[in-house]
C-alpha cells in the first residue's frame, strides 16, 4: 500500500506507491510540500493501487489518473486490459456535446477539495470568477474537441494586449484545469491547454516594508479613524504589526482565541454560529502567536470600548454597522480591513503603496532584524515553505550598523 515519508533530498514529502503492470509491481512516487497534502494524495492513490491489482476501473477514473501523472498512458493497457480500445472508440466522434455547467461545477468541487479553505474564502470566489470567464471563452471558441493549442495560444497573446501578465497567467491556469475536468467527464480525449506553456510572471514590485517612523505614525493616527469598519482600523493595524495576521485571519479572530495572561493569540478553526459558517485555516496556517504587551493592552481596551458601545460580539472585529446591528455577531467581511485602511492612508496623505499586507511584511522583516530565527518566524507567519520566509531577509545598509548587535 502507499506510504508517506520525508524526502530530505528534495525537502518535501514523498508518496511511494505500487501499480501492477503485466503481473509485476512497479514502484512509483509523487511529492507534496505539506504533510496534510501528502496524506490526502496517499488516500487518493490507494484507489489506483487497488484498481491495478484487480485490473478493474472506470474509463473516467483511468483518464483522471493519466492526467494527474499517477500512471502513464502506455501503462494503462498493461494494467487494464482493453482500455486503449474502448478509449479510442469512445472518442471516435467528431463532435461532442459539452455541458459547460457540469464542467464548471466539477471544477468548483475540485477547487474546494484542493484548497482546504472552503467556499467561503475570498480566494475561492476569485477562482470561480476567473473560471467563469474561461468557460465563456470556451463556449465561443467552438466544440471542445476542435480547440487546439494554437487557438489557445492565439487567445492568450490577444489577452496580453489588454490585461496584466498575472491576469493572463491565471486565465490560462483556469482554462487548463477546466479542460482537465472536461477530459475526466469524457467530453474530450486530451487537454490542448496542457500543450501550452506560460511562465509565471515575476512579481511587479518589491514588498513595501514600513520604516520605524512610519510604524509609529500609523499606530498613532489609526486611533483617529474609528469611524471606519465599526472602529476596527486601529485593530487591523495592531494585528498586522504585532502578529503579522492576514486579512482573513483578522476577520475570523474571536475574543476567546486570546490568552490574556500569557499574551498568546491562537489562529484556529472559527465558527459563525448564527450563519453556520466555519472557517478553517490550512494545517501550517493554524498557529499560536506570542504578542507584545502593547497589543494585549490595546485589545483589552478595545473589548471595553465595544462593550460600552453595545457592539460587542464573538469576533474581535464585529461585522455590520448602525444599519445592520444584527450583523454584529458575524465576522467582518474579508475585504473590509483593506478598504478601511486605504481610507485612513488617503486621509493622512501617506504612501498609497502601503497596504494591510505591508503590515504583515513589516512584522516579518522587523522580527528577523530583531534576531528571531527563520524557523521560528516560519511558524509565526504560517508559511508551508521556509523559502517564502527567507524572502524577508533584506540587506541592511551599513549606516544602520547592524553589527552593533553582535553579542561580544
Amino acid at each position: 500500500m502507499a506510504s508517506v515519508s520525508w524526502f530530505k533530498a528534495r525537502n518535501t514529502w514523498r508518496i511511494s506507491y505500487y501499480v501492477k503492470l503485466n503481473g509485476k509491481l512497479v514502484l512509483k512516487a509523487k511529492y507534496a510540500k505539506v504533510k496534510w497534502d501528502a496524506n490526502l494524495l496517499k488516500r487518493q492513490i490507494e484507489r489506483l493501487e487497488d484498481a491495478t491489482k484487480m485490473g478493474i476501473a472506470t474509463d473516467t477514473e483511468i483518464a483522471a489518473w493519466i492526467d494527474k501523472g499517477w500512471i502513464k498512458q502506455e501503462e494503462t493497457e498493461q494494467a487494464f486490459s482493453g482500455y486503449a480500445e474502448t478509449a479510442n472508440r469512445k472518442y471516435r466522434k467528431d463532435v461532442h456535446d459539452a455541458d459547460f455547467e457540469q464542467i464548471l461545477n466539477a471544477y468548483e468541487q475540485y477547487a474546494i477539495d484542493t484548497s482546504k479553505g472552503g467556499p467561503d474564502r475570498k480566494s475561492h470566489q476569485n477562482h470561480m470568477s476567473m473560471a467563469g470567464k474561461a468557460i465563456e471563452w470556451l463556449k465561443e471558441a467552438g466544440p471542445l474537441n476542435k480547440i487546439t493549442p494554437e487557438l489557445i495560444t492565439s487567445h492568450l497573446n490577444q489577452m496580453k494586449r489588454e490585461y496584466s501578465e498575472w491576469t493572463v497567467y491565471h486565465f490560462s491556469t483556469k482554462l487548463r484545469l477546466l479542460l482537465d475536468q472536461a477530459m475526466t467527464l469524457g467530453m474530450i480525449h486530451e487537454n490542448p491547454a496542457r500543450k501550452v506553456s506560460l511562465k509565471q510572471p515575476k512579481k511587479a514590485k518589491e514588498r513595501r516594508i514600513l520604516t520605524e517612523v512610519e510604524v509609529g505614525k500609523i499606530l498613532e493616527v489609526s486611533l483617529n479613524h474609528r469611524h471606519y469598519i465599526s472602529g476596527s482600523v486601529p485593530t487591523v493595524v495592531r494585528l498586522g504589526l504585532y502578529a503579522g495576521l492576514r486579512n482573513e485571519e483578522m476577520c475570523w479572530l474571536k475574543w476567546n482565541a486570546i490568552d490574556w495572561t500569557n499574551r498568546i493569540i491562537s489562529i484556529r478553526e472559527s465558527v459563525c454560529e448564527i450563519r453556520g459558517r466555519v472557517w478553517i485555516p490550512k494545517d501550517y496556517e493554524a498557529r499560536r502567536l506570542d504578542v507584545k504587551e502593547a497589543c494585549i493592552s490595546y485589545l483589552k481596551d478595545e473589548f471595553s470600548r465595544q462593550e460600552q458601545a453595545g457592539i460587542l460580539g464573538p469576533f474581535v472585529m464585529p461585522g455590520g454597522n448602525k444599519d445592520q446591528p444584527d450583523f454584529r455577531k458575524r465576522p467582518l467581511y474579508q475585504d473590509q480591513p483593506q478598504k478601511g485602511f486605504v481610507r485612513m492612508i488617503e486621509k493622512e496623505k501617506m504612501d498609497t503603496d502601503i497596504t494591510v499586507y505591508s503590515l504583515r511584511h513589516t512584522y516579518a522583516t522587523m522580527a528577523l532584524r530583531s534576531g528571531v530565527d527563520v524557523r521560528t518566524l516560519q511558524r509565526r507567519m504560517g508559511h508551508s515553505d521556509i523559502r517564502t520566509t527567507m524572502e524577508y531577509l533584506h540587506y541592511i545598509e551599513p549606516e544602520q550598523h547592524p553589527m552593533d548587535n553582535l553579542p561580544y
